[in-house]
Formats: structure tokens, sequence, C-alpha cells
């Protein structure tokens, strides 16, 4: 048996070898798995084994059971026996217990390969309640099943959809676009093959017919952007309290904050200049003054986000921003 205190593993020094990273890497994702749900029963998830008996890839998948109290979260190799405990796990990076219970919702299903399950926690950038849909997926009769709410699955979307947009490999990133259309015909509800196939689910919007405006694609402005240009102000000045930023998300809202203003958006699908693109009115706060207003933003390059703030009765300014892929901030981690 394998006895570990999580604590260890933290901050790991960049030229720790590469078997204590991955074991790291390990016992953290498992962590994850075995906070993702409820406690006190023992669950398959769809972790895989990472022992090669024989220099053969064990085939087992690793399962987790966490006492409902605070104690080491135990976990064995379904097909190997390995097995060990991991300590020093509560109030980590990688716990993601709920602060309370949550109001029941009714979830999807959603069957993915192991590879679409393997890609999906390999995103980098998730927030708290993506990392539970991902993280809690189980094992069922040689199948990955992920559940969440509609409202989950559609903020998954949008973050799988960011990372592609960004992603250089085009395996990887071959991966990250089945797996959105996974998801995305989980949100079709199936109906519509041609719709999942094409990837065209709107995050932002509904799809649209006829002479409509088609809907804001879901590569094209959701996620967080830094703000790194604006026409009034410069750079320093943008940075004053945080990095600038402006941030899009599944349920059409949004929220952006520069200089001292912070504000909160809510969004509406457009076609600007032809482009793909959405209008948001907001309101926020100026150094404690209350502030409104209205604005628009699309996408002018793969990665680069066009637009523009009008304060109600004041300035105005043009913007421009750029996708983070390693978002930081209260918006993008750690959310309960």
């Amino acid at each position: 048996m394998f006895v570990s205190d999580l604590r260890h593993f933290l901050d790991m020094p960049e030229d720790a070898p590469g078997p204590a990273r991955r074991m790291a890497d390990h016992l953290s994702t498992i962590v994850r798995a075995a906070t993702a749900t409820k406690a006190g029963a023992a669950w398959a998830s769809a972790l895989p084994c990472q022992r090669r008996p024989g220099n053969r890839r064990c085939r087992g998948r690793i399962l987790v059971f966490r006492a409902d109290l605070p104690a080491p979260i135990e976990w064995r190799c379904s097909s190997c026996g390995d097995e060990g405990v991991i300590s020093g796990w509560e109030d980590s990076p990688f716990d993601l217990r709920r602060a309370r219970e949550p109001v029941v919702v009714a979830e999807r299903d959603l069957v993915v390969t192991d590879e679409g399950a393997a890609t999906l926690r390999s995103i980098q950038v998730l927030d708290t309640d993506s990392e539970r849909v991902v993280f809690s997926a189980r094992s069922v009769d040689d199948s990955v099943v992920l559940s969440g709410t509609q409202d989950d699955l559609e903020e998954l979307a949008g973050y799988i959809a960011a990372e592609a947009n960004h992603e250089t490999d085009r395996r990887r990133r071959k991966r990250l676009d089945v797996a959105f259309e996974m998801v995305n015909q989980a949100l079709e509800g199936g109906a519509n093959p041609t719709a999942a196939a094409t990837g065209v689910r709107n995050p932002l919007g509904s799809r649209a017919d006829g002479g409509e405006p088609r809907s804001v694609s879901a590569r094209d402005v959701s996620g967080r952007w830094r703000i790194v240009q604006m026409d009034l102000w410069d750079r320093d000045a943008l940075d004053l309290v945080e990095p600038a930023f402006i941030e899009f998300k599944a349920d059409r809202t949004g929220s952006f904050g520069f200089i001292a203003v912070s504000g909160w958006m809510d969004c509406r699908p457009a076609t600007i200049d032809g482009r793909f693109g959405v209008e948001f009115s907001f309101q926020g706060w100026d150094e404690g003054d209350e502030v409104t207003g209205r604005g628009w933003a699309a996408p002018v390059d793969e990665g680069m986000l066009e637009g523009h703030i009008y304060f109600h009765m004041g300035d105005h300014s043009g913007f421009r921003a750029v996708q983070l892929r390693n978002a930081a901030g209260p918006v993008a981690r750690r959310r309960r």
C-alpha cells in the first residue's frame, strides 16, 4: 500500500525528478475525483491505473473512497490491486468539496471515450463546477459517463472551446474538438447530429434560422480575455487594481475590470461588421460610484478580441484583448 501525504507533493521544484512529478499528478487527480462527489461510498472513477505490470499498461480503473469526516482518501486499482491512502488533501488546490449542499437540479448523462475523458482532465483552466463534472466521471460497463446540469455542460463547453482556440498542437486541438462535439451533442439532446458535428452550439445564445444573425460561436468570444489596450488609458493605468480583463460566460452573463472599474454584463448575440460577436449592457462601480452603460465585442483574429465600452453620460473607449490560456483571478478559479 502506498501511504502518502499530498502536502509533500505540492509546490514541487522545477528540477524535481520525472517520477515524482508523475506521482504528484496521479495523487492530485485522485483527490479531485474523490472530492468531486458525495462522501461515504466507494465508486469507480474514470481514472486509469498508472502501473505497467510486465511493461503493459494496466487496464484497471481507480476505485476511490472518502469518508464523511475528513480522513485519508482511499484508492485501489480495479484490476492489478495497486492501492494507497492520501492524507493532507483538505483545503488543497485539488479539494473540490462543496461548501454547502447544492439545490437538486436534473442532470444529463454523457458517455465519452477514455481519450475524451483524458482530454477533459487535461484542460488547464476550469472553474470548480466544471472540474466537478470532469473529475466525477465514473466507469460504467467499460464506458465513461459524465453527469451535469444544462448549465454545467454549457459552461464546460465554453472552457473546451477556449482551450481549443489557443491550442497550437494539431493533434491535441483535434481531441479538444471531438470533446467539444460530444458535450455539444449532449446539450442538443442528440436530436441534431449535424449541429454536433460542426460544433455550432452557442454558449451565449441559441441557434438562429432564416434571415436572423447566426449565433455566436463558442470559440469566438467565450472565456476570459486579458485587456491589453484601451484608447483612453495606458497599460499601467489599466492594471491599477488587478490585471485588466473581460469575460463572457455560458449563461449570457459576463464581467470586466480595469483601472478602478468593475462591471457585470448582460450579453446578447450580434453580428458586428459581418462577424459573430456580442452586444452587452452593464452595471458596476467606478471608485465607489455606480455606473451603467453598454458595449460590444467581436473577434478580430484568432485569440484577439476588439470592442468598445460606453459609459452612460460619460467616457467611451475602444479596447483590444487577448484570450487567456492560464487565467488567474477570482473569476477563473476556486469558486465553491
